[in-house]
């Protein structure tokens, strides 16, 4: 049997299909929201890293939380309701628009409670998926969730710079409203996942069961650096990308459709990245793959603020050329990171170890973009700050290489030792 066909008999691919829908409105959302601030409200350096750090700060309050929650209550549930609830946060911006009350604090609200209610959606999917399609189909079923958000990322930005040049950036965020509800209409008729619990196991408190989802991923001697890695990666991203829409539209001179235009590269490289992780894996070993990929993007970065020492039309093709590098590796960080944690953490634990290693890895978000916003505000300017940022980026990969990860072959710990003994090193926390 085909690996799709093995798929498709597990109910896979309707939830591929609410994934796609949601995606391609959230790809909306995260290319009008920056022009909102920069086109509608003036919004300055300080402004835009205030709204990237917005969209983090969810993690930091609510991260080890959400994953409790998907290990507690039933994640089919958790999806749906997450979904309305973006739904309703991001219609509340063009109706703002509509009544002359839009603000940097309503913007800077939206980003926060969306970023929120996508944690819990992405905790809850990330202990839904192993129960619908099994351990054995992980890796491809991870790689056509990837696909599924680098399809978004093709047809997000180029619609939505086509939008707000023709209408208003915040008309365009209605399209991402309509396509959370849908998504829901999707994942409605999929089955039920409820949590795997032990007969015999005593309840534990919340704060029990945080602890429990920090432990596990602390003890994981392939886990920890990973994690790390990924906050170094982050903390600088943000930095970077803070800035980006701000050094696209003002430096640059790019209109709404060129920098969609540009930026839809980076989808079709991570459709790239979704088909060609498990090959390049399986080629070149888990480790090298890893590594290769947390450090390029910030090689690739550098081309971004090079680009305003010449004309428009190479500086468009070196910010597309910089976002396809990018989202090509990101990715398949992406679906090789995620495909570990579901092999390695048994399914009670997999909420919440998921939403710890969001956490760590994305909780620096707020303060990466705090940082940029302030440096970009100052005399050291916005080019200076995300070529430190870029440089950053690229020695987030010495994490990994100190570890057992280096030399790690497979994503499959029953197919390779040194993932087993990592696994295995330090037992599971006892609530």
């Amino acid at each position: 049997m085909s690996g799709k066909s093995a798929l498709a008999r597990t109910g896979f691919f309707r939830l591929w299909a609410a994934e796609s829908i949601s995606m391609a409105g959230s790809q909306v959302s995260m290319f009008a929201i920056p022009l909102v601030a920069v086109l509608v409200l003036d919004a300055g350096a300080w402004e835009m890293g205030l709204l990237g750090a917005a969209g983090s700060l969810a993690i930091l309050l609510f991260g080890l939380s959400a994953g409790v929650y998907a290990d507690r209550y039933e994640r089919r549930k958790l999806l749906v309701l997450a979904n309305l609830g973006r739904a309703a946060v991001i219609l509340v911006v063009p109706v703002l628009y509509w009544a002359d009350m839009l603000s940097i604090t309503a913007l800077l609200v939206v980003a926060f409670l969306t970023g929120g209610l996508g944690l819990l959606f992405d905790s809850a999917m990330s202990a839904y998926l192993p129960r619908l399609v099994g351990k054995n189909e992980l890796e491809r079923s991870n790689s056509w969730m990837q696909g599924t958000e680098s399809v978004g990322e093709v047809a997000g930005p180029g619609f939505a710079g086509l939008v707000v040049q023709l209408v208003s950036a915040p008309v365009a965020l209605l399209v991402d409203s309509i396509s959370y509800l849908v998504s829901c209409i999707n994942l409605a008729g999929l089955p039920k996942a409820e949590p795997q619990r032990s007969p015999d196991a005593a309840p534990e408190s919340h704060g029990a069961a945080v602890l429990a989802g920090l432990k596990m991923l602390w003890s994981n001697k392939v886990l920890r650096p990973l994690a790390l890695a990924a906050a170094h990666f982050n903390l600088f991203t943000a930095m970077f990308f803070a800035l980006f829409t701000l050094y696209a539209v003002k430096v640059l001179d790019f209109s709404p459709f060129l920098l969609g235009a540009v930026t839809m590269t980076g989808g079709v490289a991570g459709l790239a990245g979704s088909s060609s992780a498990v090959r390049l894996s399986a080629r070149f070993g888990l480790g090298p793959t890893l590594l290769a990929c947390y450090s390029v993007p910030g090689i690739a970065a550098l081309l971004i603020p090079w680009a305003q020492s010449f004309s428009k039309p190479v500086a468009a093709l070196f910010v597309g050329l910089s976002t396809f590098v990018w989202s090509f590796c990101v990715v398949i960080l992406l679906i090789l990171g995620m495909s570990l944690r579901q092999q390695l953490v048994e399914d009670a634990y997999l909420g919440r170890v998921s939403a710890t290693f969001r956490f760590v890895s994305w909780g620096v978000d707020p303060i990466g973009a705090l940082i940029g916003g302030a440096l970009g505000a100052s005399s050291f300017g916005l080019r200076n700050t995300m070529v430190l940022a870029a440089l950053g980026i690229v020695f987030s990969a010495l994490w990994p290489w100190f570890s057992p990860v280096r030399t790690a072959r497979s994503a499959t710990p029953a197919e390779d030792q040194d993932m087993r003994e990592a696994d295995t090193a330090d037992p599971a926390p006892q609530p």
